[in-house]
């Protein structure tokens, strides 16, 4: 495809969204309350279309889509595990909603702070979501990256294309504040369900129709994808188990995710925020798995016929060349729009991080459009380090998974925080130290010692074995230290709001 066509259909999109990102910073005062949640006043519709963009990115388009037509319908299995977890928000969104509220809490790890009585805890939470979550933006780097030089065949080389889509992510943030970031991502999450829709509607045609699709799937040995553990024996129970946990506890792991908690302006919105999310997710998931089971007949089949390999982040790419131009910008389009709606989000959590819990720590007394202008500054340089970390390479899947394997080891401490009177400070540091530590031992090991692959202990992904030993030293060292008097008020005076929200 020209690729002057797909810039300027990109150029053509994003000012579109730069203008509504516009208005929404004409809306918007230099404060912190205002700048990284919006006031708390988003309603629930909007909430749900910034929950959805937020959460689903190029994992899906690109990621999602070539992990079902290399791998099988264990995919589905995999995606859907993580709307389950969408319980968790259903047991926890209402207590980080009213503990928002309640302390004018603006970012998660300011929770920890108040919560255990640590300013220093929730400066190092901070500092370990900057860590923990480049593995999860460089996947999307290498989403648009490959996405845009496979349709121009190689006319905007990769580092083009994973540049322009983490500049047009940082200028959203940069400018506007979560008011940009939510209104754009109303538009950016309407693109990404009709594209994958439209996408959907195409390939079915170019593989001959649902029935001639049915057909070629059952027979062999291609029906081999309709089963677990799939043609290349991907989804054991050992590693589905490591690829879903990790993903289970997403809205409660990832800062980018728990700040909309904060953000909805009632009770009602928040509600209405979760039941939107569960209909965009599961309507999103659907599509874009069928998308990789056409993409199995139709990419993945012919080249297995000509003894050719085809990497699975590669097959989004290759049929989107196969389809009418118009429909593939638009795929296009609706793929970079899921990018840049998940990485403006995380930057714009991880800007809060740094302007709430480090900048306003090291000095409380810098005024709040100091600590604002810095934490915006020291973001370029989490872009440049994402920008590296995306040369590397990578698998979209293994990234993000990987990314939520790390914040696995934070989540015992923000339960025990919100429901637990016996967890104290030490505790919390106890669980977080302890869940790093054996997560890191054990990827330090995997990579030292490959002979060791087999080891049943090993096979499960790092980050499980680390949840165990964080939510174990959590529980031990709070029992065995006594009641923190000010841990116990934090969660009675939380119930007690909570109940008069009953009232």
């Amino acid at each position: 495809m020209d690729p002057l066509i797909v810039l300027g259909s990109i150029a053509v999109f994003f000012v579109l969204c730069f203008f509504i990102a516009h208005q929404g910073r004409l809306r918007t005062a230099m404060t912190i309350d205002d700048y990284f949640i919006a006031n708390r006043r988003i309603g629930g519709l909007v909430a749900a279309m910034t929950y959805s963009a937020t959460t689903y990115s190029a994992f899906m388009m690109v990621g999602l889509v070539g992990l079902t037509a290399i791998h099988g319908v264990g995919a589905l299995g995999f995606e859907l595990v993580y709307l389950m977890g969408l319980m968790l928000a259903v047991l926890f969104g209402l207590r980080f909603y009213v503990a928002g509220k309640k302390w004018n809490l603006v970012t998660p790890a300011q929770l920890l702070a108040e919560r255990y009585g640590s300013r220093v805890l929730g400066l190092a939470v901070a500092l370990l979501y900057h860590v923990f979550l480049i593995p999860y933006m460089a996947a999307q780097l290498i989403g648009a990256g490959k996405l845009l030089s496979g349709l121009t065949h190689g006319a905007i080389p990769f580092e083009v294309g994973a540049a322009l889509v983490i500049s047009i992510a940082f200028a959203y943030t940069l400018w506007g504040g979560m008011r940009a970031v939510a209104w754009t991502d109303v538009l950016q999450a309407t693109m990404m369900l009709a594209t994958s829709l439209a996408v959907l509607f195409t390939a079915f045609q170019l593989a001959g129709g649902v029935g001639a699709v049915l057909e070629k799937l059952f027979q062999e040995p291609t029906r081999a994808v309709l089963s677990v553990p799939g043609p290349h024996g991907r989804f054991t129970i050992v590693n589905f188990i490591s690829m879903t946990v990790p993903w289970f506890f997403f809205c409660l792991s990832n800062p980018q995710v728990v700040q909309r908690f904060y953000v909805p302006k009632s009770v009602r919105s928040l509600k209405d925020m979760i039941r939107g999310f569960l209909i965009f997710g599961f309507t999103y998931t659907v599509i874009v798995t069928l998308l990789g089971l056409v993409a199995r007949v139709v990419v993945v089949e012919p080249h297995l016929a000509l003894g050719q390999t085809l990497d699975q982040d590669d097959v989004t790419p290759r049929l989107l060349t196969m389809v009418w131009g118009p429909v593939a910008i638009l795929a296009l389009l609706g793929i970079l729009a899921a990018s840049v709606s998940t990485l403006d989000s995380i930057m714009l959590a991880l800007s809060s991080e740094l302007a709430v819990n480090v900048v306003k720590v090291l000095k409380p007394s810098y005024e709040e459009r100091l600590a604002l202008a810095i934490s915006r500054a020291l973001m370029a340089v989490i872009v440049v380090a994402t920008i590296a970390f995306s040369l590397s390479g990578g698998v979209i899947v293994e990234l993000a998974v990987t990314s939520s394997s790390w914040l696995l080891q934070l989540v015992p401490a923000f339960v025990a925080a919100l429901v637990w009177k016996r967890a104290s400070r030490a505790s919390a540091y106890a669980s977080i130290i302890a869940g790093v530590g054996v997560t890191g031992a054990l990827t330090a090991i995997k990579k030292l010692q490959p002979s060791l692959a087999s080891n049943l202990v090993l096979q499960v992904d790092p980050g499980i074995w680390g949840l165990l030993a964080a939510s174990m030293a959590l529980v031990a060292s709070s029992l065995l230290a006594r009641t923190d008097e000010r841990g116990a008020r934090f969660v009675e005076e939380l119930e007690e709001a909570l109940k008069g929200l009953s009232k």
